[in-house]
């Protein structure tokens, strides 16, 4: 049988709580403490059903429909919400939070909060997820360090116990190290090398649509689609230019393009001009 995972955050005899007639208020914790926390919960929860959902996929291959992906995909999620909800009400500290030393509890520091608002705060994650992580950056500037799910729990999060200065060290150094590589990952995605990329793949996809069009503007004067690409450069109305457009967005390398015509269907094919050579098509088959 399993032992629940309880902390008596406020009544403890060996927490930094007293139990005078006005007791000494936990301090707030801090940033990195937390971002430590919820890496530590984040990797307990979505690396092994990322594993199993990873396995999964494998071995139904193509048979294995979008739903049945987007299906998992949210109960995973959903997993999550319901572990930190659990986890953060009525005393209860996630195994992240139990490791680092801080818990969730009211705005006042007054008791642990409710199963509802702990619900509300987990789901308050996603919210500043969609808002570009905007959510997580108020943090930064509230008094009490608090994030936009705190304020949909009406929570903050305290240290439930005073520490060695090489343990408060160790953890912010840790923290800092993972903010870091966590903003650079997302710069990575979003504003860096990585967008780029995805930008020329984009670029190579549109050209193939230009292609495509060329290829209706063919069957409509000659009656046949065609797989030869001088003809359809010819329709562009600008052949230099545009074999100088397809010199910058497509790889030109033997075998990198190809144009497969059979009765009324087609397939475009080509390489994109990003650092992994990413192959790009176009199909007018519904």
């Amino acid at each position: 049988m399993t032992t629940e995972n309880r902390i008596d955050i406020m009544n403890d005899a060996d927490s930094a709580i007293q139990t005078a007639q006005q007791p000494a208020l936990l301090p707030y914790a801090a940033i990195t403490e937390r971002f430590v926390a919820l890496i530590i919960d984040y990797g307990i929860i979505f690396l092994p059903l990322q594993l199993i959902i990873t396995l999964i996929c494998k071995m139904a291959g193509r048979s294995l429909e979008l739903w049945q992906l987007i299906a998992m995909l949210v109960g995973m999620n959903l997993i999550f919400i319901l572990y930190e909800a659990i986890f953060s009400c009525n005393g209860r500290v996630t195994l992240g939070k139990n490791l680092v030393g801080i818990a969730v509890v009211k705005k006042d520091r007054s008791a642990p909060i409710s199963f509802p608002r702990a619900l509300l705060r987990a789901i308050g994650y996603y919210v500043s997820a969609a808002l570009f992580f905007g959510g997580f950056v108020l943090a930064f500037v509230d008094d009490r360090k608090r994030a936009l799910h705190d304020f949909f729990g009406g929570s903050v999060v305290v240290q439930l116990r005073e520490r060695a200065a090489w343990e408060v060290w160790v953890i912010r150094a840790i923290g800092a190290i993972l903010l870091i590589c966590f903003v650079g990952g997302l710069y990575q995605s979003f504003g860096g090398r990585n967008w780029r990329e995805k930008q020329k793949v984009d670029e190579a996809r549109d050209f193939l649509q230009k292609i495509a069009l060329l290829e209706e503007g063919h069957r409509l004067r000659y009656g046949y689609y065609t797989n030869d690409l001088r003809r359809l450069v010819l329709l562009s109305g600008d052949p230099v230019q545009f074999q100088r457009d397809i010199q910058k967005v497509l790889a030109t390398g033997k075998g990198t393009f190809k144009i497969g015509v059979k009765d009324e269907v087609y397939k475009i094919s080509a390489v994109a001009k990003d650092k992994d050579n990413t192959p790009v098509s176009f199909t007018n088959k519904i």
